[in-house]
């Protein structure tokens, strides 16, 4: 009889516990949602980061160089992907 008025005393520690962590979790990440940082503006075509613009750079330079191989062939893709990934390498970056 003992044991069982111990466990109901421990279970009902755990839903407290559970429930007190709960009413300070929730508020805190609903605080956290609404605090993100201000949006910024960007143009649609214009990348967002000198990461994003090197790409742009290499996917640009990739493109004239494979011109001349079929427009949907897999061997142009396979091209274009290297001469990307060659740019970008060359630029200092790192996958």
């Amino acid at each position: 009889m003992r044991n069982a008025v111990t466990n109901s005393n421990d279970t009902f520690s755990k839903k407290l516990s559970r429930s007190r962590i709960l009413l300070i979790v929730v508020p805190l990440m609903v605080l956290a949602s609404c605090a993100s940082s201000e949006k910024k503006w960007v143009h649609s075509e214009a990348p967002a980061t000198p990461a994003d613009n090197d790409m742009v750079q290499c996917k640009y330079q990739a493109a004239s160089a494979t011109a001349s191989l079929a427009s949907d062939s897999s061997a142009r893709r396979k091209e274009e992907a290297n001469l990307i990934n060659s740019c970008m390498q060359a630029k200092g970056y790192k996958q």
